[in-house]
């Protein structure tokens, strides 16, 4: 993936692609942007919002933006507070507020974790599945992707070119697979991940593969009585033994 992306983007700067390469290999499976059309119109609509990935966080001051109820800046300062952030230069109090609860983040009041590259990428993906656009990638129209994530036509022929290069590098056969969990020997008992009372960035990790799974919690890296609860109500769903705790048994069926 990092050798596409150079290709298509060589004067991407390493600090912002190395990174985001680790959690587009991560999340872009998982949300399905998974052939070769959905692949290549995901990145080209990157690149072109992210400066050719040299840049999380839009270069204007994002006073443009004051007063803009329609983006749900209705405070004074909003529109600098909610400037452009990520690979799809998320932008507006409402889209913070929105596009961070379905990721389990308090973008509202953090905005600029939406410039971090975990984060960029999944904001980008989620508004990328909340505008079905996987469904006009798959009939190769850019134009109307373009409009859903620009809201007209700026930068429609640069959006073009990055869509033209990945397309003649990434092979058309491609298929970005979910790995499947690891084969556990069942003679091995499960060995415990996490517990009530952990406290680390993997526990955010872990808690975000739970909401994708339908519980309501926040990512925060605390493995509280609300994280411990939700992983209950998963093993119940699940068939697995109810603990509370995460097991190996218990994070292979989250990864599927």
């Amino acid at each position: 993936m990092l050798d596409t992306l150079k290709y298509m983007a060589p004067t991407a700067k390493d600090e912002v692609i190395n990174p985001l390469v680790i959690y587009l290999n991560k999340y872009m499976p998982q949300y399905e942007v998974n052939s070769y059309l959905r692949v290549c119109h995901f990145l080209a609509q990157a690149a072109h919002e992210s400066a050719s990935f040299r840049t999380l966080e839009e270069y204007a001051s994002g006073a443009a933006y004051e007063g803009r109820k329609d983006l749900g800046n209705t405070y004074k300062g909003d529109g600098v507070r909610y400037k452009g952030r990520g690979i799809f230069q998320l932008t507006g109090r409402a889209n913070y507020r929105s596009i961070g609860a379905k990721i389990g983040k308090d973008l509202e009041n953090n905005p600029t974790l939406a410039a971090t590259p975990e984060v960029s990428v999944l904001t980008a993906l989620e508004y990328w599945k909340s505008r079905k656009l996987n469904d006009f990638a798959d009939k190769d129209d850019v134009e109307t992707i373009t409009r859903k994530i620009n809201g007209g036509l700026n930068g429609y022929d640069d959006r073009k070119k990055y869509l033209s290069k990945i397309k003649n590098i990434l092979p058309r056969n491609f298929k970005f697979d979910i790995p499947p969990p690891a084969p556990v020997d069942p003679l091995i008992p499960a060995i415990t991940v996490a517990k009530i009372g952990d406290n680390s960035p993997y526990i955010s990790d872990l808690q975000t593969m739970l909401i994708r799974k339908g519980a309501v919690i926040k990512a925060d890296g605390a493995y509280g009585p609300a994280t411990q609860q939700a992983v209950k109500d998963f093993q119940l769903r699940s068939g697995l033994k109810v603990t509370g705790t995460i097991d190996t048994d218990t994070l292979n069926r989250m990864m599927v």
